[in-house]
């Protein structure tokens, strides 16, 4: 079985950790950004099965980084790759504009590891 590739896109040291750790545990294989024009960069030179995003973020923010990567051209999965917003913003109208950037889910702050394992492999499936 192929191992999964995961990007955690966050600009906290300490949440990308947590999550790294804890997916690495699942058996996914990770890849880390600390804002959204590094995960931009690093989706257009590799290839990933799932994208965590962050909303709020220096120089790119989530949603601005979705919908650069949803538009790049040369990369066959960029339209179609599963990317879950995480955010402390969970009111509705958050959820709308993650899902109107091109995001498939949307995942709130403070995580719960296990919910956000579920929401991956839901995402994946």
């Amino acid at each position: 079985m192929l191992m999964k590739r995961l990007l955690i896109v966050d600009d906290e040291a300490n949440i990308r950790l947590v999550v790294k750790e804890y997916a690495e545990f699942e058996g996914y294989e990770v890849a880390e950004a600390e804002d959204g024009m590094q995960a931009v960069e690093l989706v257009k030179s590799q290839d990933f099965d799932v994208i965590i995003m962050d909303i709020m973020m220096p120089r790119l923010n989530g949603y601005e980084a979705t919908k650069q990567i949803r538009s790049l051209k040369n990369r066959p999965n960029a339209v179609t790759i599963p990317i879950i917003a995480m955010t402390a913003n969970a009111f509705a109208e958050d959820i709308q504009a993650s899902l109107e950037s091109g995001m498939n889910a949307h995942i709130a702050k403070p995580l719960v590891m296990e919910e956000v394992i579920k929401v991956i492999s839901v995402n994946l499936n």
